[in-house]
């Protein structure tokens, strides 16, 4: 072999990146990866953007995942860092995106063949810790294994349900030739994965049933979850909705499917949802899913859920499916392809539902008038301004048409219940992991996967300070993200569960922030600190006609609490609609129930 033919793990790995069109690669780099970033540097194939610390790039892989799914050239987040450290400052973004069912590849730096379990310096067992919040981990103990690896994959991170996939490559592995008889095609490559079993097509029996169930239903209520999104199936859930004359109900993650304000949505269902929501799924008759896996902050207490109502569920992962729900009809297979063959299925009819849709109506009156004056009032007792009211007037503003990025607590479900969604794949949400911290840098994925589109990343107090570093990135890149703080002081989300639960002890959720403007200032970027009414609309519009980053501080009301609530592992029929002092429970024993 010639020089000329040489070629490395380094190499191979960069190829098969570019061969699997990744345009961005987020990271950090340090001794274990430095070949691969050298090699990186040398050609000029990407572009690589430096995080200011290694949770970042994962959420930044994230970002680009999630942001480009509802566009023509989905892509795949590519994260890098360094052995030990480097490697293990991933592992939350790792889980967040594993809880989220986010495809990623995190490439990890590893110390050389010859030293591994020694406990070399910066020596970690990255597949050990994440082997159990990963979809699959790979360690690569020759440079022949690179290129089908990476290949690989990317099959599976995209497969099925969606996952991050970590690749761990010790340095000398990275340095190391192939040899002269080294051949592999991308183009014929093929994965063989025993025991990888993927069901993309319904089958007719179960779908036969599923029809026959929603023909008879009275009281039926279709589920969206983050499924329909993931498989770009919201204009079909739409027209099915509207074909069979059903309400639909919103996972945290399913907003944004379709249009929020639709005729027959619900809104958010679960914990924090609507009350429409919740009270239609208590009453029901049938429960339609589509892509979502009944967690605990969507039914509440599991023995009290769905009692009297068949369930149909249509799931692609078959671990989900009668796991937390018992089901009447499950339907192991993609989303879109389901909804696409029952549409065209002539069995399938359409019902009036007036007697239905009128007590929903009714159930959508029980807080209607309170949140109204609430936002129309724009301030809490201390004059001080409601979160609430903010995101509404950015809704106003936005006409519901931006990428809303929160980040995780009070301002999180303010956002998801307050915001009029029109715009398909517009709410990015840490949702499983609920991990404080991830809208900042997420938000830079999402604005480089949609950069004709206007991101806000909305956060907290509290969680904008764990990753708030990320300005750097975002000064150095020059990234148009409108960053918005509602402060209050507080730990919120945590704070109303104290109001509510714990007798209003408020430990360990006062926060006091520092300056925000001078940190803003640091960085370079606009900054602006709201504290009366009158100040909200201008405040946003200087965000929106103002052509790169700029961030702004709304001083919150304390007090403020999301409402309705059920409270952790509570049943629905403890529905909290009212403060403290108030009627507490929207549908007390003696009236709850199942309607």
């Amino acid at each position: 072999m010639t020089e000329k033919q040489i070629i490395t793990g380094k190499n191979l790995m960069l190829r098969a990146l570019k061969e699997k069109g990744v345009r961005y690669i987020f990271g950090y780099t340090g001794g274990a990866i430095m070949p691969i970033f050298d090699e990186m540097d040398k050609l000029g194939d990407f572009h690589f953007i430096m995080s200011r610390h290694e949770q970042g790039a994962a959420f930044m892989a994230q970002g680009v995942s999630r942001g480009s799914l509802s566009t023509d050239k989905p892509q795949i987040g590519v994260c890098m860092a360094t052995s030990g450290p480097g490697a293990m400052n991933l592992t939350t973004g790792i889980a967040d995106a594993h809880m989220d069912s986010i495809p990623i590849i995190a490439i990890t730096g590893q110390v050389t063949t010859g030293v591994i379990a020694t406990d070399a310096f910066q020596e970690s067992d990255v597949i050990g810790v994440m082997m159990p919040i990963c979809k699959q981990t790979y360690m690569l103990l020759a440079a022949e294994d690179v290129e089908v690896t990476v290949h690989e994959a990317f099959y599976v991170a995209t497969t099925g349900r969606g996952g991050p996939i970590v690749i761990d490559i010790p340095k000398d592995v990275q340095n190391q030739s192939v040899s002269e008889t080294y051949r592999f095609d991308a183009k014929t490559f093929r994965p063989s994965l025993p025991g990888f079993f993927y069901h993309p097509t319904p089958e007719r029996e179960p779908l036969r049933r599923a029809i026959e169930l929603i023909n008879r239903s009275v009281r039926p209520v279709l589920f969206c979850g983050h499924g329909v999104i993931t498989s770009n199936a919201g204009k079909l859930l739409q027209q099915f909705a509207e074909k069979v004359n059903i309400p639909i109900a919103f996972t945290l993650h399913g907003l944004s499917a379709l249009p929020v304000d639709h005729p027959l949505s619900l809104g958010m269902m679960g914990m924090h949802g609507t009350v429409e929501a919740n009270r239609a799924i208590m009453a029901a008759d049938l429960l339609i899913s589509f892509g979502m896996r009944f967690d605990d902050r969507v039914t509440g207490r599991l023995s009290e859920y769905a009692r009297n109502a068949d369930v149909i569920h249509v799931e692609i992962d078959p671990s989900e499916i009668d796991k937390n729900v018992a089901c009447s009809v499950a339907i192991n297979a993609d989303v879109y392809r389901t909804l696409h063959v029952m549409l065209g299925d002539p069995m399938l009819t359409y019902k009036p539902r007036k007697r239905w849709f009128e007590k929903i109506d009714s159930f959508r009156q029980v807080m209607a008038d309170d949140l109204r004056r609430e936002i129309e009032c724009g301030v809490g007792d201390d004059g001080r301004l409601l979160m609430k009211s903010i995101v509404h007037q950015l809704s106003v503003l936005t006409e519901g048409k931006d990428l809303i990025v929160p980040d995780v607590g009070m301002h999180q479900m303010m956002a998801a219940r307050f915001y009029n969604y029109q715009t398909e794949n517009s709410w990015f949400a840490s949702g499983g992991a609920g991990t404080m911290g991830a809208s900042l840098p997420m938000a830079i994925g999402i604005k480089l996967a949609r950069p004709d589109e206007r991101v806000w990343s909305i956060s907290g107090d509290g969680g904008f300070q764990m990753n708030i570093q990320e300005l750097g990135t975002i000064m150095e890149q020059q990234i148009d993200i409108k960053i918005v703080i509602l402060n209050n002081g507080h730990l919120g989300m945590v704070r109303q569960w104290q109001t509510l639960f714990f007798d209003g002890r408020y430990a360990g959720t006062p926060m006091q922030s520092p300056k925000f403007g001078l940190i803003a200032e640091a960085y370079d970027i606009p900054y602006r600190k709201i504290e009366k009414l009158d100040e909200v609309t201008p405040a946003l519009q200087q965000a929106i006609d103002h052509h790169g980053p700029i961030l702004l501080e709304f001083v919150c009301d304390a007090s403020e609490i999301i409402l309705p609530m059920i409270p952790s592992d509570g049943g629905f029929g403890e529905m909290i609609v009212s403060r403290p002092g108030q009627e507490k429970t929207a549908t007390r024993k003696s009236k709850g129930g199942k309607s």
